[in-house]
């Protein structure tokens, strides 16, 4: 308990002041004094009291208006407060833990009840600040941490949005090469041919089709370049960008354009495809966006692992005073029973790492992803909402406020 903790006492009766003003002293508590409830709302404007000793019969107003007008006002809510009360009146102990007290002291008073009803409330209250500074304290370590592990699961889509494209560019790269060698070689003699007469449409026909290998594999090159300069241009710091006005759909669609080289999602999963007409501009910061989706994306993907047919569904429209989008998948859904705690901080359904002598591999989490997804969504003024009592699969989907062009 802190050293001198302030007690207000609430009473117009000089005998009642006399007693446990004299009980209080003897305590070592710092104690202040007022007569009514005007008295008592004017101090308090002023200094906020560790408990207040509160009578239930005041000359301008009762001791449990006063009380309800205190646990009403953000400043004085959590100070605890103990009526006084006359021995045998039960409707004044009800009403008074009715309106917000913590105890009540009945007259005449006992020094003794008095000294152990003051010092355990007083603790009490100390213990519960304890426990909100130890919340608070706790609650930044884990942002703290929180922001550690997206920052390296950016990453770490980053790395294998890079180690896809490496993969993926090699097809392209190999017929390229084996296009330009077949050119070479049929550069060598084609003076020939075509002196002699040989073969010359032929040549000019395999001409035609080996610049045309050439050129497709150039135009899938030159978008896997273009990709991965705007995924490598969307990973700089949030400080260098500021929001600006998106189209929902615009951001999806990039996002689809990035999830191309990877072929699970490209040529193993049926999607489907309902996006709004419409355009949907919302004031967001892009990335921010775009990593929701990413997310959301890729817990569908590790949720249909096993899922023999896979399929996501993306949708996007509006209500009106929202845009929103969707995703969908077909694989085991999600248990009611864990339904409402997949939000919480460090919440995974998913193994925290892999098992290196597995035969098969299967996805691991942080149980931060759909965290980040809520704060983030959140911080727009947004909401993300998941589907309950489906009996296959997962729908999310997130809300924006739509962007008022009036404003």
């Amino acid at each position: 308990m802190k050293k001198n903790p302030l007690v207000l006492l609430v009473d117009d009766i000089p005998q009642n002041i006399q007693v446990l003003g004299a009980i209080l002293k003897n305590q070592g508590y710092s104690f202040a004094l007022t007569t009514s409830g005007a008295e008592t709302y004017q101090l308090l404007h002023k200094t906020i009291p560790d408990l207040i000793l509160l009578d239930v019969m005041l000359p301008d107003e009762d001791g449990f208006s006063i009380c309800k007008n205190l646990k009403a006002d953000e400043r004085t809510k959590d100070i605890p407060v103990i009526f006084l009360t006359a021995k045998n009146d039960t409707s004044d102990k009800v009403n008074g833990f009715k309106v917000g007290g913590v105890d009540y002291i009945t007259k005449p008073f006992e020094e003794l009840e008095v000294i152990e009803r003051v010092k355990n409330h007083l603790q009490a209250k100390l213990d519960r600040e304890q426990i909100k500074a130890y919340n608070k304290e706790l609650e930044v370590i884990v942002e703290q941490r929180t922001n550690e592990l997206l920052k390296k699961e950016r990453e770490s889509i980053l790395a294998q949005f890079i180690q896809g494209v490496v993969h993926n560019i090699r097809g392209p790269i190999s017929s390229a090469l084996a296009a330009n060698d077949l050119i070479h070689a049929m550069h060598a003699d084609l003076n020939d041919k075509i002196n002699e007469g040989i073969h010359g449409q032929q040549l000019i026909n395999q001409l035609a089709e080996v610049w045309q290998i050439l050129e497709l594999n150039s135009e899938v090159l030159r978008k896997m370049a273009s990709n991965l300069e705007s995924m490598l241009r969307k990973s700089r710091t949030d400080q260098m960008q500021e929001n600006a006005i998106c189209d929902l759909n615009e951001i999806i669609q990039q996002e689809l354009d990035f999830l191309d080289v990877d072929l699970k999602f490209k040529n193993q999963v049926e999607k489907h495809f309902h996006l709004s007409v419409e355009k949907l501009p919302v004031f967001v910061l892009q990335g921010d966006i775009a990593q929701i989706f990413e997310n959301l994306i890729k817990n569908a993907m590790d949720a249909m692992y096993k899922t023999p047919n896979p399929m996501v569904r993306i949708e996007s429209g509006s209500d009106g005073s929202f845009h929103w989008f969707s995703v969908e998948d077909n694989g085991p859904g999600i248990p009611e029973e864990i339904i409402d705690k997949i939000f919480d901080s460090f919440f995974t359904t998913k193994p925290l790492k892999s098992d290196p002598n597995a035969l098969e591999q299967i996805p691991i989490g942080t149980g931060i992803g759909l965290k980040f997804c809520k704060k983030t969504i959140e911080s727009y003024k947004g909401k993300i909402v998941v589907e309950k009592g489906r009996s296959i699969g997962a729908k999310f989907t997130v809300f924006l406020p739509a962007f008022d062009f009036a404003h």
